[in-house]
Order: C-alpha cells, then structure tokens, then sequence
C-alpha cells in the first residue's frame, strides 16, 4: 500500500515538474533563451510520453496473464500500467501544448485541437490529437469504471491499441530518422506481448 509520506513525495515530485514546464513555456512564450529551446522541450515531451505509452501497452497485455514476471504481483501490474498511462497522458497533452510557443511554426489551440487543421504537418500532427483523445478515453473509463459493465469497460479499455498505432504513425510522419530505432522496438514489443497475451486467452477457451 502506498504509505502517506510516498503520497507527499509523490505529489511534490509532480508539482516540481509541472512548475519546471511552467517555468520552460513562459520562457519560449516570451522567446528567452536560445531559439531551440521550444523544439528540445516539445521533443524531450514526445519521447518520454511515447517510451511511458508503449511500456503502458506492454503491462496491458501481460495484466493478469501467466506470461507476466513472477516477482511482479497483479497489482504493481496494475499500477505500473496506471502509472505509465496517466504518464504518457499527461506528458502527451504537454508536448502538443509546447507547439503553441515554437518560435519556427507557433500552433493555436484550435488548430491542435481539431485532428488535421494544424499548419505544421497536419496528418502527424492530427494523428497526435487523436492520440490524446484516445488515452483520454481510456484514462476516464478507467476513473469511472465503477459505471461500465466488465464487457464495455474492456472494450473501451481495448481503445489503447488503435491509440497506440496512432502515436507511432505520428512519431514515424514527423519525428527524426534516428528514432525509427525506438518505435520499431516499441511496435515489436507491443505485438510481442499481445500475441502472447492472445494465445494464453485462445487456450482457455479449449
């Protein structure tokens, strides 16, 4: 159980982080430091959300399978996942909203929020806005999944695939060359697990 000095420091680690984001957006907002300095931080979001979503995916597929590590309990199954999904989330939503202040291609709101309207590459860019959407979705079925019966909310839950496939279609549109390492390690994992996940499920129903 997470004990209440893990809770405050939990919590104090998240305010620091956001208060560090804060800090980093009014500096590009009022163009302080060097001219990159929006790209790095938009890139360095992207890329850690991408490693918390895929690593999110990977837990999905082993929760509660024989496939899973035997040192690894059902629920730290779960709340990694919990964790690595409200990361990649959080992360997600923060590095479409660092767009808003590049000093090359400045994006509004509205145009990061409609799926195709921005005017720096549209289709990656919608493709992130779908993303978001997506772990949007399963983020708050997964809060009040008190109120969906077990079928829908895993039905529902299954929207992290579709969401997943989105995100590494945007990373491949419009991320750098020397990434394309990380999402065909990423893609290959996640087929890995499901797969496995897949056939352990096929055999119970023998």
């Amino acid at each position: 159980m997470t004990t209440s000095l893990e809770r405050r420091t939990n919590d104090a680690l998240v305010a620091g982080l956001l208060l560090t984001y804060a800090a980093l957006f009014v500096a590009c907002f009022l163009r302080l430091g060097p001219q990159t300095l929006a790209w790095s931080l938009d890139r360095a979001l992207g890329v850690v959300a991408y490693l918390a979503l895929s690593l999110g995916v990977t837990f999905r597929a082993l929760l509660g399978g024989r496939v899973a590590p035997a040192w690894l309990s059902r629920a730290q199954q779960g709340g990694w996942h919990g964790l690595l999904s409200t990361t990649a989330l959080v992360l997600g939503v923060l590095h479409g909203l660092t767009l808003v202040v590049d000093r090359q291609s400045p994006q509004s709101l509205v145009n990061l929020l409609i799926p195709g309207a921005s005017t720096l590459a549209p289709l990656a860019v919608g493709l992130g806005t779908l993303g978001v959407y997506g772990l949007t979705l399963v983020w708050a079925t997964t809060k009040w999944r008190a109120k969906f019966s077990a079928r829908t909310w895993r039905l529902l839950h299954l929207a992290s695939y579709p969401t997943f496939a989105a995100v590494t279609a945007r990373g491949l549109l419009a991320g750098t060359d020397d990434l394309r390492w990380l999402y065909a390690f990423a893609v290959g994992l996640a087929v890995w697990t499901f797969g496995l996940r897949f056939v352990e499920e096929r055999e119970k129903r023998r």
